[in-house]
């Protein structure tokens, strides 16, 4: 069993344009019966970085993150049990949201030691009132594949000024489509090369 995460990282929730888009993705991941998960960053709280990393290294680590009193440890188990994640952000000032800056500052300590990600595949959605779509998308894809994620091709997804109505961007859907499909087709194949070299 494929399963396939989808973390909405827009302060809008169901409401935003960004959801929609990634909708569409997951949706293409299900009929290819794939399990699918979505977390909504809006309905959850998570604590800023406490910036341990650059006080000791050795103390930015899951051991030590996972004992806030939020939301973290709920998200990190969803992001474990996933072969695939679908990252979806708003943008704010040519960057990735403050709900999702926070969330990729603190899963720092699942990559500092354990590398707890290594393998995973992902993919990227961003969208903009005007500009920064894509500068936000490559913030996520700088980070995450710093944390072991593997990124397939067609993998960044963006739409810039629908503001009216997202479902008008019929680019943009269509490249959302391609993403769902490529996360798949890219698990599989990571699967397959597992399954292979246990053979051996």
């Amino acid at each position: 069993m494929i399963r396939v995460l989808g973390i909405n990282g827009s302060p809008r929730g169901k409401k935003s344009r960004g959801y929609f888009l990634l909708e569409k993705a997951l949706e293409v991941c299900r009929n290819l019966s794939a399990e699918v998960d979505i977390i909504h960053l809006s309905n959850l709280y998570i604590e800023h970085c406490s910036g341990n990393y650059s006080e000791n290294r050795e103390l930015c680590n899951v051991e030590n993150c996972i004992k806030t009193n939020d939301n973290f440890k709920f998200i990190l188990n969803k992001m474990l049990m996933a072969d695939g994640i679908i990252f979806s952000t708003s943008v704010q000032w040519f960057s990735v949201s403050s709900l999702m800056k926070t969330l990729i500052d603190r899963l720092t300590s699942a990559e500092n030691k354990e590398k707890l990600f290594d393998g995973k595949v992902a993919g990227f959605i961003a969208v903009a009132e005007e500009d920064g779509a894509i500068n936000a998308i490559l913030q996520m894809v700088s980070a995450f594949n710093f944390m072991g994620f593997l990124i397939p091709p067609y993998a960044f997804v963006y739409s810039t000024g629908f503001y009216d109505d997202i479902s008008k961007d019929i680019e943009a859907i269509e490249d959302a489509k391609r993403l769902g499909r490529n996360i798949i087709l890219a698990i599989q194949s990571i699967k397959e090369v597992k399954n292979w070299w246990s053979i051996e």
